[in-house]
């Protein structure tokens, strides 16, 4: 151990006390017609330097006359509205692209339904069911030609018949 140390470490500490708000430097004539620096406006709306630099290069806050200063009381209200307008749903393009894609979908499925309930639609199954069903009875009426009738030419009139009753049951 060192001298001149104490032993034990003194059990009571002094209480810091931190400030939730932290000092904005308003003019205290309560005016808010002036510029402010970067660090000031982003303890004001609680952003850090790329979201202001965003925000400023979007037009929703506004830059003041000198480098690193801002219009107080245009970027607030800008930044104000910008919250406002995400919180009611119209947070930008991606949004609106969502709401596009969501309002499209919707649309088509209703037109869906629609034609369904119209009788204008069939179900995939359904058709497909109909189309296994015939080319079955295609195969097994084909596969039926006596073979002397195959072997004579004369399968070219039997075809025609059996796809003539495939299309007249149909």
């Amino acid at each position: 151990m060192r001298r001149g140390w104490p032993k034990t470490m003194p059990t009571t500490r002094r209480r810091e006390t931190i400030n939730a708000r932290p000092s904005l430097c308003l003019p205290s004539n309560g005016s808010m017609d002036r510029e402010i620096t970067s660090a000031s406006l982003q303890r004001l709306l609680g952003i850090g330097q790329s979201v202001l630099n965003d925000l400023a290069k979007r037009g929703i806050i506004v830059r003041g006359t000198k480098r690193g200063s801002y219009a107080l009381e245009p970027s607030v209200v800008g930044y104000c509205s910008h919250l406002r307008e995400i919180a009611a749903g119209r947070g930008g393009d991606a949004g609106g692209d969502a709401r596009a894609r969501l309002g499209s979908a919707q649309a088509d499925l209703a037109e869906a339904k629609a034609a369904r309930m119209r009788g204008e639609t069939v179900n995939a199954s359904d058709v497909e069911k109909q189309w296994t069903g015939k080319m079955r009875e295609f195969r097994s009426r084909i596969l039926s030609v006596p073979l002397p009738l195959r072997e004579r030419n004369v399968l070219t009139t039997e075809l025609c018949d059996a796809l003539t009753e495939l299309a007249d049951n149909g």
